[in-house]
């Protein structure tokens, strides 16, 4: 969909999408890419010390990675789910990361400047839809007290330097 709405953009001499093992990137060249953005997908991503590693290899000077992921510290990941007998996992390997573990990850990898904000995520596939109401409320209330546990999702970002 994106290479096909690509061909009509004003920028389409511009930009790429290249899609490839995450943990090796074999057809991206070294320093070669502006951004690299990974959507909803890191948790699943078995080996994350080497797919960090690899986009920091793939980014140019000065280039960014960006990723939303869930957040292992969201209230329902860590408490109500277990409680109630939910399973959060959508593969038996899937693994959530706290935002000191993401850090502390990015930093191994070479990261040095990295920026990371909690965001909007709410499961509602995985509950009936009284809790998903609830964790809404949840949501707005994490937002307005600035309470992260309270809020689904992980925003990061972080440039190579």
């Amino acid at each position: 969909m994106a290479r096909a709405r690509l061909r009509s953009s004003p920028w389409r001499t511009n930009i790429t999408f290249e899609v490839d093992d995450a943990e090796e990137l074999k057809v991206i060249e070294d320093q070669s890419i502006d951004l690299a953005i990974c959507i909803g997908a890191l948790e699943h991503m078995l080996d994350k010390r080497a797919v960090l590693a690899t986009i920091y290899r793939v980014l140019k000077l000065s280039g960014r990675f960006f990723c939303l992921t869930p957040h292992a510290d969201y209230v329902w990941y860590r408490t109500l789910a277990p409680l109630l007998g939910f399973a959060t996992k959508h593969l038996s390997s899937d693994r959530m990361l706290t935002r000191d573990e993401f850090s502390a990850l990015l930093g191994e990898a070479g990261f040095r400047r990295t920026w990371s904000a909690a965001w909007t995520f709410i499961p509602r596939g995985d509950m009936p839809v009284v809790l998903a109401s609830l964790l809404s409320v949840l949501d707005a209330m994490g937002r307005h007290a600035r309470l992260d546990s309270l809020r689904g999702g992980l925003s990061v970002c972080a440039w190579k330097q």
